[in-house]
């Protein structure tokens, strides 16, 4: 499985000559991730003075042009939870 760097809302940007004469100018936002491709993971781009959706490959992205989406915080490990039913409190008729 390929890995996923970026998540819709993050700005990204595109290597210099990706797509030729038709390059974007300026930075876009990822509006949903699409299915893994032949081992490439593809976003759903729209750039800025663009009235339409691009789809991207993540190794077309210039990683060092495009702000780092920021990192996930470690989550605190959980406390078991209770149930609503407690065991004891429940009384079988013999």
């Amino acid at each position: 499985m390929a890995y996923r760097r970026y998540r819709p809302g993050d700005t990204v940007v595109l290597k210099h000559g990706v797509l030729g004469s038709t390059q974007p100018s300026g930075s876009g936002h990822i509006l949903s991730v699409l299915p893994a491709a032949q081992g490439f993971v593809h976003y759903r781009v729209r750039f800025h003075n663009e009235n339409f959706e691009r789809s991207i490959r993540q190794d077309d992205i210039d990683v060092q042009a495009s702000p780092s989406p920021p990192k996930l915080a470690q989550a605190a490990p959980e406390k078991p939870k209770s149930s609503w039913i407690n065991a004891n409190s429940i009384r079988i008729r013999k």
